[in-house]
């Protein structure tokens, strides 16, 4: 049944959350049909709890055509708004072997750390987590033997099931790279139980899934958990307020904060192409269009010098390197004479900046499409309304704006500053199929952001 899809679908995006998924489903009257965009990760918990749903509701059903007869049609119609609360239910009753088999997994995968004795690099923060995993990987690489978590695998669990799926490789790797992620307190703390890093990364904490944390001194609580728990050396990102202003905060073993200090000569590659600067007498290219990469590159660089690694080998690999997928990634369409830059994976107030700087560099019309950010609490409409003054001071040619609660604020700023060069779409489906007649030869668009179907 598509409605029990839904909900399970739902269920899932909002990470088996209650009282998320709850709020989520008894807010929108059409959570019946939410799965557009995404799909279902059919994983083992998910087909439980769906043929779990469908075995109750048959039954349910079965026994009102048998008890109520005619009535049946009413006990239907009553019962499809209980759907949510049944598949909470059936949750509820999946917890304890949901735990268990959990436990199980992450037992088995610390052995298989405790065995091997790879050495743990974490990294984790508010933004620029994969990029940095990416590009620690590719300078590690040339002098070691480096395996890494994959995409966004990111969660205790996801990287136990990966410990475990690539044991052999792990066991042979001289280190091993982890990514963090959080919505709350004690999120990472779990990854470092399971890992026990021995080095790490803190790349840089905003407002990013504010409205989970519940305020921003928890997302600082729950980011600095890694480097509180990294036995060697830490890493920060000293262009990052929060962390150079809290760092003092916690006990960390050994602190090496990174700044545009250590590098010189930074220059923009024409064309979209990348960017080159100096870091300790070298010079260092890459595709990457960001300039906050360049900070993403020297704090790995760093630890590459902690361990003794000649950088010169590191210079051939970071210019080769390609740009990491969805995020600011450049894609020329020669047909139509378009630059796209897709920045779609970018969720983050600090992303939305830089990829506006990254579009300052085109040479004809500079287009913007976006549905906003999510999850930014009480700094919902702030930033909103920031980031639609960034927009008109930019001097952008032509926003689309897919609406919903957060772009409501953009639209009402540009009201007030009377900037009207946008246009609005329903959804992200109408402002794609309307690009072919809003686009012209020369012009470059960027796409920031893109929702989840479990946000409005």
């Amino acid at each position: 049944m598509n409605i029990i899809r839904s909900l399970v679908y739902i269920l899932q995006r909002e990470d088996y959350n209650s009282k998320r998924f709850l709020s989520f489903v008894y807010s929108d009257l059409h959570w019946y049909a939410y799965e557009k965009r995404q799909a279902i990760d059919w994983t083992l918990k998910a087909k439980a709890i769906y043929y779990s749903c469908l075995l109750l509701v048959s039954v349910l059903i079965i026994g009102a055509v048998y008890w109520f007869y005619f009535w049946t049609i009413l006990f239907v119609i009553i019962l499809i708004p209980l759907l949510p609360m049944l598949a909470l239910f059936v949750l509820f009753c999946f917890s304890p072997l949901d735990y268990i088999l959990k436990k199980r997994v992450i037992t088995q995968a610390k052995n298989i750390l405790s065995k091997t004795k790879t050495p743990v690099i974490g990294i984790t923060g508010s933004y620029g987590k994969t990029s940095l995993k990416e590009i620690l990987a590719v300078v590690l690489s040339s002098g070691f033997k480096i395996v890494k978590t994959p995409n966004n695998v990111n969660t205790d669990l996801g990287v136990a099931y990966f410990i475990i799926s690539q044991q052999k490789e792990i066991t042979e790797a001289d280190f091993f790279i982890v990514e963090m992620g959080a919505y709350q307190i004690d999120d990472i703390a779990k990854v470092c139980d399971l890992v026990s890093p021995q080095y790490s990364f803190l790349t840089g904490i905003n407002e990013s899934h504010l409205e989970r944390f519940g305020g921003i001194e928890n997302t600082i609580k729950a980011k600095f958990e890694l480097a509180e728990r990294t036995v060697k050396n830490v890493i920060l990102n000293f262009t990052d307020e929060n962390v150079k202003n809290n760092y003092t905060r916690f006990k960390l073993s050994n602190a090496i904060g990174v700044d545009y200090s250590l590098v010189r000569e930074i220059n923009f590659l024409p064309n979209f192409s990348g960017l080159s600067f100096d870091y300790d007498g070298k010079t260092f290219s890459t595709k990457l269009l960001a300039q906050h990469n360049i900070i993403l590159m020297v704090m790995a660089l760093t630890l590459a010098k902690e361990l003794d690694l000649d950088l010169n080998k590191a210079i051939m690999p970071l210019a080769s390197m390609p740009i990491v997928k969805n995020r600011l990634e450049p894609i020329w369409n020669a047909a139509s004479q378009l630059m796209i830059i897709d920045d779609s994976y970018n969720g983050n107030f600090n992303g939305f900046v830089s990829g506006l700087e990254v579009l300052d560099r085109a040479l004809g019309r500079r287009l913007v499409i976006t549905p906003g950010l999510v999850e930014l609490g009480e700094k919902k409409e702030e930033r909103h309304r920031e980031i639609a003054r960034l927009y008109a001071a930019k001097k952008i040619d032509l926003v689309l704006i897919v609406k919903n609660s957060a772009t409501n604020y953009i639209i009402d700023e540009f009201k007030k500053i009377d900037f009207s060069n946008y246009k609005v779409y329903s959804d992200a489906i109408s402002a794609h199929n309307d690009l072919g007649a809003v686009l012209k030869p020369g012009d470059t668009i960027i796409f920031q952001n893109d929702w989840p179907d479990n946000y409005k």
